[in-house]
C-alpha cells in the first residue's frame, strides 16, 4: 500500500497513492457507514477547474483526487522531487475492476449510472461474466443533458431504496464530477461514489483501448484522440498543451518562490 501525501497541482490536492491505499480507504468507509467521493482524476479536468472556479470548489470537496492520467502522475515528481514518484496511475477502468472484485467478495451491493442504454445492457453481460456473484442493484443510463428535479429525486431514492454501497459514475469530465458531488450533497447518506469515466465502455468493450505499451508512455490520449477524432480534439490539443504550460509556471514559481 503506498501513500505520498496530496500535492497541488495547478490549483487542486492530487492525492500520491496506489489502488491498495483507496480499496482500504473504501472498505473502511463501508464498515463505518460514511460517505466518500473519489476520483481519479484527467488533466484536462484539472486545466477546466483553473478556470471555473465553482468546478474547483466542487474538486475541493472530493476527499480524494487521484492521478488517472500518467501526466497529472509525472507531474507530482516533476513539482514536488522525485520522492514523491509513483510506480503507476489510478487508472479509472482498473480501479473499477478491482473494487468490483473486493465489492463481490464482501457482498457490496452497486449501482451504475451514466452513458448510453446501449452500452449499459454490454456492461452488465460483461461485469456477469466476471463478477458473476457480484450485489448490482441498478443501471441506470445517462440524460446526456441537465437532470430535472424529479429525475433527481428518482435516481437518488432508486439508490437510496436498493440500498447501494458504492457507485459508479461515467459521464465525461467535469460533468461526472459535478454530479458525483451532488448526488452526495443530495443523498446525506454512506455512499460511496466513484466518476470512473470511460470505464463502462471500455469494460463493455464498447470501446477500443491502447494497448499496455502506448498507455506506459503517455500516449493513450493520442489513441483515444484517433478513434474520436472530432468529439476530442479540443481536449487534448487545446486543455492538454494548457495543462502542460500550467504545469511549466507552476514549476517556475515553485522554484523561485513566487507567489502561485
Amino acid at each position: 500500500m503506498v501513500y505520498k501525501g496530496k500535492y497541488k497541482i495547478i490549483d487542486n490536492l492530487i492525492t500520491a497513492c496506489d489502488y491498495d491505499f483507496l480499496l482500504k480507504k473504501i472498505d473502511e468507509s463501508i464498515s463505518k457507514k460514511s460517505s466518500l467521493l473519489i476520483s481519479p482524476i484527467a488533466s484536462h479536468t484539472l486545466v477546466r477547474a483553473h478556470y471555473d472556479k465553482e468546478l474547483k470548489k466542487i474538486l475541493d470537496r472530493f476527499d480524494y483526487l487521484v492521478p488517472d492520467s500518467q501526466w497529472v502522475r509525472w507531474s507530482i515528481p516533476f513539482l514536488y522531487g522525485k520522492g514523491k514518484n509513483l510506480e503507476g496511475r489510478v487508472y479509472g477502468p482498473e480501479l473499477m475492476l478491482r473494487i468490483c472484485r473486493i465489492a463481490e467478495h464482501k457482498k457490496h451491493k452497486v449501482f451504475f449510472y451514466g452513458n448510453t442504454k446501449t452500452v449499459l445492457k454490454k456492461l452488465k453481460n460483461q461485469i456477469k461474466i466476471l463478477f458473476p456473484k457480484l450485489k448490482t442493484v441498478g443501471y441506470e443510463q445517462s440524460k446526456f443533458r441537465g437532470l430535472t428535479k424529479n429525475e433527481e429525486d428518482y435516481i437518488s431514492t432508486t439508490i437510496r431504496n436498493n440500498q447501494a454501497n458504492i457507485v459508479f459514475v461515467s459521464l465525461g469530465s467535469p460533468r461526472q464530477e459535478v454530479f458525483s458531488f451532488d448526488l452526495s450533497e443530495q443523498l446525506k447518506r454512506p455512499l460511496i461514489i466513484i466518476p470512473v469515466g470511460a470505464a463502462f465502455d471500455f469494460i463493455s468493450k464498447n470501446k477500443p483501448q491502447a494497448s499496455d505499451f502506448i498507455k506506459s508512455i503517455g500516449f493513450e490520449w493520442f489513441f483515444r484522440f484517433i478513434t474520436e477524432p472530432g468529439r476530442l480534439l479540443f481536449r487534448y490539443f487545446i486543455y492538454g498543451t494548457l495543462y502542460i504550460f500550467l504545469i511549466l509556471y507552476q514549476k517556475l514559481t515553485l522554484k523561485f518562490r513566487l507567489q502561485y
